[in-house]
């Protein structure tokens, strides 16, 4: 009898060295995943600045129109937003000087901070905020009339840490349409898909 209690008691649960090849397995499919899962990180945190800032610009056309007055969607260094990192706001601009005055302009959305690892960043410039990072606009974004057009077209760009840019494009000015493309190199933005162009990351 105390022979089978003894063998059971043997088989019961895992030795040592089996709990030391599960948890080493278990580490080498973390390091093998880990970049795939910063990858996708970087590409929601990319892509959701992007998208969000399409929604302002969109929130800022209807106030234009509504209230038939000038809207803008500004991009604000870390020193001008007012909770202290880049962030973008949109505002209905009732003193019509092309930035948020607390107090006079209405906020229409924000202030959304840019996610950590995200700047405004245009190719070819070698650091953020440079001449690229934001093209066509005399301010920093987009001014909407109150026919829901936009005085001039242009672009906010992103970068993330592995170097990927999309681009927020106002193309038409009668439109005010926002449309979100990435880079291709040189001076080649697509949609997803346009041209066969497929985003990769």
């Amino acid at each position: 009898m105390r022979r089978v209690s003894d063998h059971r008691s043997r088989e019961a649960g895992f030795t040592l060295v089996e709990l030391l090849i599960v948890i080493a397995l278990i580490g080498l499919m973390a390091i093998i995943g880990y970049p795939a899962l910063l990858q996708i990180l970087n590409r929601i945190k990319l892509t959701g600045i992007a998208r969000e800032t399409a929604i302002f610009m969109q929130q800022a056309r209807m106030e234009a129109v509504k209230r038939g007055g000038r809207a803008e969607v500004n991009y604000q260094k870390a020193a001008d937003c007012s909770i202290g990192v880049p962030c973008m706001v949109a505002f209905a601009d009732r003193d019509e000087d092309g930035a948020f005055t607390a107090g006079t302009d209405n906020l229409i959305a924000g202030p959304y901070p840019l996610p950590k690892g995200i700047r405004s960043w245009g190719p070819p410039d070698l650091a953020a905020d440079g001449a690229n990072a934001i093209v066509g606009w005399a301010d920093d974004g987009p001014t909407y009339l109150s026919d829901g057009s936009v005085e001039t077209a242009g672009a906010f760009r992103f970068r993330d840490a592995q170097g990927n840019f999309l681009e927020v494009r106002i193309e038409f000015r009668s439109t005010g349409k926002p449309v979100v493309q990435k880079w291709f190199g040189g001076t080649n933005w697509y949609e997803n898909g346009e041209g066969g162009n497929r985003w990769t990351w």
